[in-house]
């Protein structure tokens, strides 16, 4: 039975006490929440007392709000579930006030949930999109996502921004096109020469302010002319399906003040033309908009552009060399008599393609794959190939790009770096995600060129032996397939089974043999080291000495591995330690960065599981595996991450990397493990060792059970 308001005014002062008072009382919200069933009166208690851990006012608003949210939620449960978790992010990242507005303006949040309901988001469709745009040709774009403060879409050469969500139509067949063309136009940009340096607006030379904004306005408008006519050449099929979306621009070309520009615009499709156009008619032509408008962003373009722009030039020259030394040892004899090395340029009859044929004494040469992307990256940014660049670079001139800088201060400008990583962490009393809760950035683990890695060698001697012989023998592991149609021997089992079936009248099957099948091996593994402050000592040394027996062993099996560390301090300065990637060969650099291993700050073990299997999803590997090295449980400066919810979210980051088809494992040197390490990785996936020559037997414990299943 339903609760009286009476009894539900009880339960509620129970909860909401610290903001009630002679005047305030739960009273109100319980005599609107008596007409609901039972079940429904238990979700709102249940959803009081959680939201009253956090804060007593929320709590409150939810309680008085919740019959309004119910019915125009569309009395469904999961979306007012939505309506509190977006408030607790809000007070989570904002504060009190903008979580206070989220529930008292529910009428707005169930008119965006229905926008959101017809429309698209970034999250939902970036992947798709993006493979398409990698699948045109011109420069690989990546796609990013707008930040809150902007609204039109822009690309800055490299990236291509779109809004958070579209929702301009009703229908989201509509406004998945709709955020397709948005893209497809800002592909356009790049590949149609929209962003040539040598036009006036991007330009280094001209100040940032100078330029008309009708001028600008215009151009765009005139690109929007321009590209669209292009697009409908090269992708037909799309501007037929997308034709409703150009309407306004298509108008164009029937009005008196426009037919002529819209001709020149379509017959020599040209950015020079459209910028010579904006300039002439800035003043009386009145650009129109479209429902994909998309804008320029000059200063942007110009940052990127001018250092890609650099570091393509130095790698062209370089590879250009490399190739006239393959093909023509005298690489000086080459270069000084002229008909030895000849270059030409060859444009298709649109003018847009482009290849070069180059003759070395005489004889054409295939440009390789590297080289011809290369040059199509180029031509988009200059229009042509400058001469300097047919001057062949000797060899070690070519840095690929600058070392990244470290900065103290992690979560400064964090939300406009792309070195920033973003990561959920779960709430064990809300039993629900806090949305990018967790600030992440990897950074490298300096070098120490010192005697350590020969020292533990030498005091291992012995040992590395042994643990090579180990790791061979899983090497050479054999398995043996039974009920085969052919092989070494018969499987009596298989042959009892046949037996039976002909006796039975059945026929007789074939499968009666078995053979030994040695096993391939396609495994990738990542070792995440603890460099909390609390391995400082003998612990990082025993990890040290660890990693350096693990990598020389797994040398000898081959296997693919990668070495990060983890630490950081509270939720704001998460860190991933980069000591070996998995495209790093094991070499005197990566030996360096394990002495140079050392006691950091905190165990906050969430995110690095999070994040190191992002990392580890991206490898082609049959089996994937994540082996922890730690001294203790996982906890951190704010006393909240200590206990149990820590425990619980890493827990939580385990089954994700569970889902994902991952193995995690947890070696631990802790005499409490037992106490919380089954219940996050379970009874069987940790084991405790109190002695680093044990670390090694453990892993080839774990790589044989794994691969023999």
């Amino acid at each position: 039975m339903s609760l009286s308001p009476e009894q539900l005014e009880d339960k509620l002062d129970e909860f909401l006490d610290p903001v009630l008072s002679f005047r305030r009382t739960a009273a109100g919200p319980a005599r609107k929440l008596a007409a609901f069933p039972q079940d429904i009166q238990d979700y709102i208690l249940h959803q009081v007392q959680v939201i009253s851990a956090t804060n007593a006012e929320m709590a409150f608003q939810f309680s008085d709000f919740f019959n309004q949210a119910y019915h125009l939620l569309q009395q469904d449960l999961q979306q007012v579930q939505q309506w509190v978790d977006q408030a607790m992010r809000a007070y989570d990242e904002k504060g009190l006030m903008p979580a206070m507005k989220i529930l008292q303006g529910v009428e707005n949040y169930a008119q965006k949930i229905r926008r959101y309901q017809q429309g698209v988001t970034f999250e939902q469709q970036h992947k798709l999109l993006e493979t398409l745009i990698c699948g045109f040709s011109g420069r690989p774009l990546k796609l990013r996502k707008l930040a809150t403060d902007q609204t039109k879409p822009y690309t800055d050469s490299e990236k291509i921004y779109l809004p958070a969500l579209c929702c301009e139509f009703a229908d989201p067949v509509q406004n998945f096109l709709l955020y397709k063309t948005m893209a497809i136009f800002l592909w356009a940009q790049n590949r149609y020469g929209s962003l040539h340096l040598e036009l006036p607006l991007f330009a280094q030379n001209i100040p940032q302010n100078s330029h008309n904004h009708a001028e600008l306005q215009l151009f765009t408008c005139l690109e929007n002319i321009r590209l669209l006519s292009l697009i409908a050449r090269d992708l037909p099929g799309f501007y037929r399906q997308s034709h409703f979306l150009h309407q306004p621009v298509l108008d164009l070309q029937y009005h008196p003040k426009w037919q002529d520009i819209y001709s020149q615009l379509t017959l020599q499709p040209d950015a020079r033309q459209s910028m010579a156009l904006a300039q002439q008619y800035a003043t009386t032509l009145i650009p129109v908009t479209t429902a994909y408008q998309w804008v320029f962003q000059p200063e942007q373009v110009r940052a990127v552009s001018h250092k890609r722009i650099l570091q393509e030039k130095t790698l062209f020259k370089k590879l250009l060399g490399e190739l006239v030394q393959e093909k023509a040892p005298d690489t000086q004899a080459a270069e000084n008599a002229n008909h030895h090395l000849d270059i030409h340029l060859v444009r298709d009859e649109d003018n847009q393609d482009i290849h070069m044929d180059l003759f070395i004494n005489g004889d054409i040469v295939a440009l390789p794959q590297e080289m011809q992307s290369l040059l199509e990256s180029i031509i988009q940014d200059m229009g042509n190939l400058p001469p300097d660049y047919l001057q062949p670079a000797g060899p070690g001139t070519y840095r690929a790009r600058e070392s990244e800088p470290e900065k103290a201060s992690v979560w400064e400008g964090v939300y406009h770096e792309e070195d920033a990583f973003f990561y959920d962490e779960w709430d064990l009393l809300r039993q629900n995600y806090r949305k990018n809760w967790c600030v992440v950035r990897e950074m490298s683990v300096p070098p120490v060129y010192d005697d350590f890695v020969s020292q533990t060698r030498e005091k291992y001697h012995g040992l590395i032996k042994s643990i090579k012989r180990t790791f061979e023998a899983l090497r050479g592991e054999q398995r043996l397939l039974k009920k085969q149609n052919q092989g070494d021997d018969l499987d009596f089992d298989a042959l009892v089974d046949a037996w039976t079936d002909l006796y039975c009248g059945k026929e007789m099957p074939q499968q009666l043999y078995t053979k030994m099948q040695k096993e391939e091996r396609h495994i990738a593994v990542i070792f995440m080291v603890d460099m909390s402050g609390s391995t400082e000592g003998w612990i990082n040394q025993a990890e040290r000495e660890s990693l350096i027996l693990l990598a020389e062993a797994l040398e000898t099996l081959g296997d693919r591995y990668a070495i990060y560390g983890f630490s950081g301090i509270a939720r704001k300065r998460c860190e991933i330690y980069r000591v070996k990637r998995f495209d790093e060969p094991y070499n005197d650099e990566v030996k360096a960065r394990i002495s140079g291993i050392s006691a950091k700050d905190y165990t906050r073990m969430g995110f690095a599981i999070r994040h190191l299997s992002g990392i580890l999803q991206e490898q082609e590997a049959k089996t994937r595996l994540l082996i922890t090295l730690s001294d203790g449980k996982p906890e951190d400066y704010d006393g909240q991450y200590r206990g149990a919810y820590g425990i619980e979210d890493t827990r939580q980051a385990l089954f994700e990397a569970k889902q994902k088809g991952i193995h995690a494992f947890c070696i631990t040197i802790d005499e409490q493990a037992g106490d919380y390490l089954p219940h996050m990785y379970g009874a069987a996936n940790f084991t405790q060792i109190d002695q680093v020559e044990k670390l090694p037997l453990k892993v080839s414990e774990i790589y044989r059970r794994i691969t023999t299943k």
